[in-house]
């Protein structure tokens, strides 16, 4: 019996050990170097806000304060969190340029360039600075048709409506210089802008044809109304005897009462588009007679100027805004612009500014030899010193 006494209590002793698991970051426990449960300490993933920390690299958020994970504190001069640059970036506010980035959502100007937030400019791609679209508008080249505008100066059509660039003429108009045109019939813009037809052919479908309209008749080149030309009275080659005149494909006696006889056809100079005010002096397309002087047919908001010859838009035309013959003055450093009636300017050429922010003199200062503005508005040349491409010297 006092043998098996030591193994029994050997036995005994065995029994009694157990072995704990090792501390694992899934255990639903704090354990090993955890600075809470499964999280933080040099094995677990760090921990979310507001749970138990030592130091930051325990936290998410990379901030522990107060041993409780927190926040990025943004505004504390210094980079922590998931900030790109100081302060910025991350769930901090967008960094400005020249900051560091990982993507453009860190940046103001939504572009990030070698991890860099570059400035808004007009060929980023993306839709900042004074841009009105992408890439356009405002400070930068006008838009296309489709394109966001706020002002008509922001679209390549000059006309901006309900914020969406459009052509000032509705289809099938088409706009031609000053003027709506239909480029399916108009003989001088046959099928686009400035594409005339050679004499004696119509435009028909937006192509150059020898078709002649209806109540007229095809003789050698041209399309003849045979009911009243006195060369072809009736018929083609039926002249009528001089100082006749074609009606209704008869030949009559002279004209009489207010018209005059033009080549053996009887019209009134005073409203004849072919004979305005002499025999022989047609007016130009689209224009009409009026007191034997031909004036242009203009549709609004267009307006008759120079003499009533031309049609003009008095909201975009510098020379004549709000109404005709009124110019706008001058822009140094600048272009003039008319802006729905209003005189204004473009910004200023390169190398100019308008240092006294005055609307009077446009962009007054010429940066290259101004002494009162070298180089820039606020760059004064010392007493004695001149502007030198730019430099005080």
């Amino acid at each position: 019996m006092h043998q098996r006494l030591p193994l029994i209590i050997a036995l005994l002793g065995l029994a009694g050990c157990v072995t704990r698991p090792m501390p694992t970051c899934d255990d639903a426990t704090k354990n090993g170097q955890e600075s809470d449960v499964d999280c933080g300490g040099p094995d677990c993933a760090p921990c979310a806000m507001a749970a138990a920390c030592l130091t930051d690299d325990d936290c998410a958020s990379g901030t522990c304060v107060k041993k409780v994970c927190a926040g990025p504190r943004c505004g504390d001069g210094a980079k922590n969190g998931n900030e790109t640059d100081v302060d910025c970036g991350g769930a901090c506010p967008d960094c400005g340029a020249g900051k560091a980035c990982a993507t453009g959502a860190d940046c103001e100007s939504g572009s990030c360039v070698a991890n860099r937030c570059a400035a808004p400019s007009c060929t980023d791609g993306v839709f900042n600075g004074f841009e009105t679209d992408v890439d356009c508008g405002g400070d930068c080249p006008s838009c296309a048709k489709g394109k966001d505008c706020w002002l008509n100066v922001d679209c390549v059509t000059s006309s901006c409506i309900d914020g969406t660039c459009v052509d000032r003429c509705a289809a099938p108009l088409l706009s031609c210089g000053q003027a709506c045109v239909d480029p399916r019939y108009d003989p001088a813009n046959c099928g686009g802008c400035n594409q005339p037809c050679p004499m004696g052919l119509a435009c028909l479908a937006g192509s150059c044809a020898l078709v002649c309209p209806v109540g007229t008749q095809q003789c050698g080149p041209f399309c003849i109304d045979t009911s009243r030309d006195v060369l072809n009275c009736g018929g083609c080659g039926m002249p009528c005897a001089p100082g006749s005149r074609c009606e209704n494909s008869t030949c009559v006696a002279p004209c009489g009462g207010l018209q005059t006889n033009c080549n053996g056809e009887c019209v009134k100079l005073q409203s004849d588009v072919n004979h305005c005010g002499m025999c022989g002096m047609p007016c130009g397309p689209g224009q009409l007679c009026v007191m034997g002087q031909c004036r242009a047919n203009c549709a609004p908001p267009l307006l008759p100027c120079n003499g009533g010859t031309s049609c003009v838009d008095p909201r975009f035309d510098p020379d004549n805004c709000n109404g005709c013959n009124q110019a706008c003055p001058p822009t140094p450093g600048a272009t003039r612009l008319c802006i729905m009636g209003m005189c204004g300017r473009s910004i200023c050429n390169f190398g100019f500014g308008d240092c006294n922010v005055s609307p009077i003199d446009g962009c007054e200062a010429n940066f290259a030899n101004d002494p009162m503005a070298c180089g820039g508005c606020g760059n004064v040349c010392n007493l004695g010193q001149t502007c030198v491409s730019g430099m005080c010297q």
